[in-house]
């Protein structure tokens, strides 16, 4: 006779029935961005309906590319984070700061662009590396700790140029965003290969090293990754201080972008960043979450951005957009994450 201690221990230690019909292919779904690309390839067919210009001008196809590539970078550090189950709302600030550098490193204090480039890394580094050291020994929410250091960040930017926002990019930095540059002579903007470039190494570290095997361990479980000898205040240490690097490098590129900077430059890529994340289809904690999805979430936001500008609608209608694409995506793939990856 079997005891109900048996039958939990059954159910736990017995693989279960490969998937057949149409949960076979859903779980296929899931576990590939292939909702993804099929939903870029629609969005790009309709928006070359509304507008065949982008068919027939390379121009226009660039300026998406590069506008998609500085939301994948300011959304960057963000996937990180969310594959370790936490969020970090102080990407407006870093953000913010890199940009306020960026303008003013060459036109007021006199820095070459790497002095400048420099200092944004170890501000921003040093600042999440501290955030996430917090977070982890003291268990406070990074919601709430990132919230205010964001704040901080931005007034401390503002302070520290007194509310001037007149300084310019250097020229050698702009050179790498502008729509207009050229790498090795074809005419596609560097801005696009530094993000692919960053893509590749920030993809080989979570799916070829150790450390990348104990960033997704410690987002699924962290108190298993405990046990097992994972030093988990050191990744989250280190993955809100790449967090902090990464959005403060955007800054830069943003800055040059724009040729400038403002008060509110960083606040439009904290909530489409979490989006691009998000529609990527990487959730918090999971183990499928990567920078690949998240760059696909950048594109399709990216274009969807250009119909809605091109249909005339308002920035708050956008942002109704974007809700209900966050809604259906966490819908498709929320549930999925917990039964599988937590249980």
């Amino acid at each position: 006779m079997t005891g109900p201690s048996t039958g939990v221990t059954r159910s736990l230690t017995v693989p279960l029935p490969p998937a057949r019909g149409w949960a076979r292919v859903r779980r296929w779904a899931v576990e590939t961005p292939f909702i993804q690309v099929l939903v870029l390839i629609v969005l790009v067919a309709v928006l070359v309906a509304l507008i065949p210009a982008f068919a027939t001008r390379p121009q226009a196809a660039v300026s998406i590319l590069v506008l998609a590539s500085l939301l994948a970078l300011a959304a960057m550090g963000q996937t990180l984070v969310v594959i370790l189950g936490g969020m970090d709302l102080a990407v407006a600030g870093y953000i913010l700061f890199g940009a306020m550098i960026a303008s003013n490193a060459t036109s007021r204090l006199g820095w070459p662009t790497w002095i400048a480039l420099l200092v944004t890394v170890v501000v921003c580094g040093g600042i999440g590396a501290l955030v996430g050291a917090a977070c982890h020994w003291l268990r406070i929410q990074p919601l709430v700790l990132t919230l205010g250091v964001g704040a901080v960040l931005a007034g401390g930017s503002m302070f520290l140029v007194n509310g001037d926002y007149n300084g310019q990019p250097p020229e050698d930095l702009r050179a790498l965003a502008q729509l207009t540059g050229t790498t090795f002579g074809l005419p596609i903007p560097p801005i696009i290969l530094i993000v692919v470039l960053l893509g590749v190494v920030l993809w080989l570290f979570l799916s070829r090293t150790a450390t990348g095997r104990r960033l997704y361990a410690t987002g699924v479980n962290p108190r298993a990754a405990a046990l097992t000898r994972v030093n988990t205040a050191a990744i989250w240490a280190g993955v809100f201080a790449l967090s902090g690097v990464l959005a403060g490098i955007a800054g830069m590129f943003i800055a040059a972008f724009g040729s400038g900077w403002a008060q509110g430059t960083g606040d439009p890529y904290l909530f489409s960043g979490l989006a691009a994340v998000l529609v990527g289809g990487t959730t918090f904690g999971s183990v499928r979450g990567s920078f690949t999805r998240t760059a696909l979430g950048a594109l399709i936001l990216t274009v969807v951005a250009t119909i809605i500008t091109s249909r005339g609608l308002a920035e708050a209608q956008s942002r109704i957009v974007y809700g209900i694409i966050i809604l259906a995506v966490v819908a498709l793939y929320g549930r999925e994450r917990h039964v599988r990856d937590r249980f």
